[in-house]
């Protein structure tokens, strides 16, 4: 058998040949391209967590596997997002906060219209679907170069007719409209949304969704009345059939940068779809590894983790970081139950003895974990920790 060492060099001197290796099998392969092809259509917690196969990739790419079970547990994490308080923040594991971020359907990107009604009897009319940014533009927004934002706005007119267009702002869009593409004002966005809104026609958007800037330059949107063709009868602004939508779109072009302007676009959904499947491949890959050496699983999972660690109490959370430390300190495993003072006692120890700055270098992270191979081999020869131990609760 290979020595731990060994194998991890093999696969770390070219992760991205690795990594296309792994992404080649047929399974692999074909999951990946189920998720890539599916996720842009998940419109609510509920969906999501109803798709198996999809929520099952997710969970994988970011370690959770060992949870799908757990559904209600995590449409908690979900429908509660990453505000301040919320459920993934009050966890003591990092990878839910990442999980819900990476999935986050609390954002308010969608609103429906309401039904007149009568209070008290008063006539109260129909209000049309609305949609505010969480945050206002700043004075000025570069959207030059390769900078552009892209997102699709959709509205529910009636029952049985919906319509979309996919707004495009970048140099070309804004010609004609922004003075200087690298200082585009607040103003200048709005005028470049209205314009592409009322180009698209009868067919498109015009008359159906108005643009405009609330409060501390608040991009909003709001569904319109508008006269049916050829018929003379009006589409509602408002009522529970109405709808607004915003979803981020792919970018005109591969290259582009994205840029926010207030609705998350600065995250396109491909660049999400990347994202989440880069991290199951790596995740994939790990766990393959694993399967023949629990060494050089470690020794890959360190080397992803490390460059992000900022104090030894997250090394302390994590039992796969906790069994690289240990194993180069030569300290025994923490107990299952252990006392605040033993911990910062282990933890003073680590800090001391491990310069985690050093892990932003990548010829010093790559030298530590290579150490690590080389000690697990020597302390651990055919004896392998049990891999669910270590990665089943808090690996990622």
């Amino acid at each position: 058998m290979t020595d731990t060492l060994t194998s991890y060099r093999l696969i770390a001197r070219d992760l991205a040949a690795s990594t296309k290796r792994t992404s080649a099998d047929p399974v692999v392969a074909r999951d990946t391209r189920y998720y890539a092809a599916t996720i842009g259509s998940m419109a609510s917690a509920d969906a999501f967590l109803a798709d198996r196969r999809l929520y099952g990739y997710a969970m994988k790419a970011f370690g959770l596997e060992d949870m799908i079970y757990a559904k209600a547990f995590m449409r908690k994490v979900l429908t509660e997002g990453v505000a301040p308080g919320s459920f993934a923040n009050r966890l003591a594991d990092d990878r839910y906060v990442a999980f819900a971020s990476a999935f986050d359907f609390t954002r308010g990107f969608s609103a429906r219209g309401t039904d007149a009604a009568l209070k008290n009897g008063a006539p109260i009319p129909a209000a049309p679907a609305r949609l505010g940014a969480a945050s206002g533009l700043p004075d000025t927004t570069d959207l030059s170069g390769r900078g552009e934002a892209s997102f699709t706005l959709a509205t529910q007119v009636d029952a049985q007719t919906t319509r979309s267009l996919t707004i495009r702002l970048n140099g070309t869009t804004l010609a004609g409209i922004a003075a200087d593409p690298s200082r585009v004002s607040p103003g200048e966005i709005a005028t470049a949304v209205a314009a592409q809104i009322e180009a698209s026609g009868e067919a498109g958007l015009k008359g159906l969704v108005q643009v405009g800037l609330g409060l501390k330059n608040t991009l909003f949107f709001e569904t319109t009345a508008a006269t049916r063709p050829l018929t003379g009868a009006s589409y509602p602004a408002g009522g529970a059939n109405r709808t607004l939508a915003i979803r981020n779109a792919a970018p005109s072009e591969e290259g582009r940068k994205a840029v926010d302007v207030g609705f998350g676009t600065m995250l396109g959904p491909d660049a999400q779809v990347r994202s989440v499947t880069d991290a199951y491949l790596r995740q994939t890959l790990e766990t393959e590894a694993g399967e023949a050496d629990t060494g050089v699983r470690l020794a890959l999972y360190f080397a992803r983790k490390a460059p992000s660690l900022t104090s030894a109490y997250q090394i302390l959370g994590d039992p796969a970081l906790a069994q690289v430390a240990n194993t180069m300190l030569g300290l025994p495993a923490t107990s299952g139950v252990v006392t605040s003072e033993a911990l910062a006692r282990r933890a003073s120890l680590i800090s001391a003895k491990i310069d985690l700055a050093s892990f932003r270098d990548p010829a010093k992270l790559d030298a530590f974990v290579r150490r690590f191979a080389a000690t697990w081999d020597a302390r651990n020869g055919a004896t392998q920790a049990p891999v669910l131990a270590l990665f089943g609760v808090s690996g990622s």
